[in-house]
């Protein structure tokens, strides 16, 4: 027989973990196939001839002490595929950083150092997804969701790929996706309700100390107007221009 304590301890106990959110793995969420979500996922973007998403962004940092810490800014991407047309902005208090990219005409700018680089390459939003994740190393997480194929972009590294349940996310349904490689471990929350779009992504570099991770809640307009000048780069009038560094490939 349990004593009132020991009653109190259980009921506690159970308490805890409702409020926490414990969690399992369903029969019916290994039944989910995560592969073909993020190909649904892929394709619903593909389809989108323009699109804006606006987020929230959280990135941790190690402080010389060793201590971790949160870094918040805002981040947006617009994109229209033809003619192709992109910019992405990562802003936070003290400074903001751009890409612009239309024509053939790519530009990367920071304000904090009040510099920018430029290179004419091939029209087309693929082949500026090329030239800067894999020429001269430009990293930005949203720099997939440029791609015609995210799930490939998402997934050419990856070691497991797995269904990690539903979950609720500012009131909306979503599927919990995880993608596990050798460098980094994504997690992406694909809608359940409407469109298959992503809310939410998370990206955990493992081997850094801290496993430092990004997060970003995302909101999408799939049907937006742009002003005509929206993704020409014009260099304020001090600005330095420096040239991209490209990177060797082995």
């Amino acid at each position: 027989m349990c004593s009132s304590k020991d009653s109190v301890g259980l009921r506690l106990a159970i308490l805890m973990t409702l409020l926490l959110g414990a969690t399992t793995t369903s029969t019916s969420a290994q039944e989910v196939d995560a592969r073909a979500l993020l190909e649904k996922m892929s394709a619903e973007i593909a389809s989108l001839q323009s699109f804006v998403i606006h987020g929230d962004a959280y990135a941790d940092a190690r402080l010389d002490a060793g201590q971790i810490i949160e870094h918040s800014s805002k981040v947006s991407l617009r994109l229209r595929r033809e003619p192709g047309a992109v910019r992405i902005t990562n802003r936070d208090a003290e400074e903001t950083k751009e890409i612009y990219f239309d024509d053939g005409s790519l530009s990367v700018y920071s304000s904090a150092d009040n510099m920018y680089a430029q290179a004419q390459i091939p029209k087309g939003v693929e082949s500026m997804l090329d030239y800067a994740m894999d020429e001269v190393g430009i990293e930005s997480p949203l720099l997939e969701f440029i791609s015609a194929d995210v799930a490939n972009e998402l997934l050419q590294d990856a070691d497991e790929v797995s269904y990690l349940e539903a979950s609720l996310i500012r009131d909306q349904i979503y599927h919990h996706v995880g993608i596990r490689s050798p460098e980094v471990d994504v997690q992406i929350w694909i809608s359940a309700e409407g469109r298959p779009l992503p809310g939410k992504l998370v990206i955990t570099s493992k081997w850094e100390g801290g496993a430092p991770r990004f997060v970003a809640f995302f909101e999408w307009d799939t049907n937006p107007t742009f002003q005509r000048d929206l993704f020409e780069f014009e260099p304020p009038d001090d600005a330095v221009e420096v040239e991209f560094v490209v990177e060797l490939q082995n």
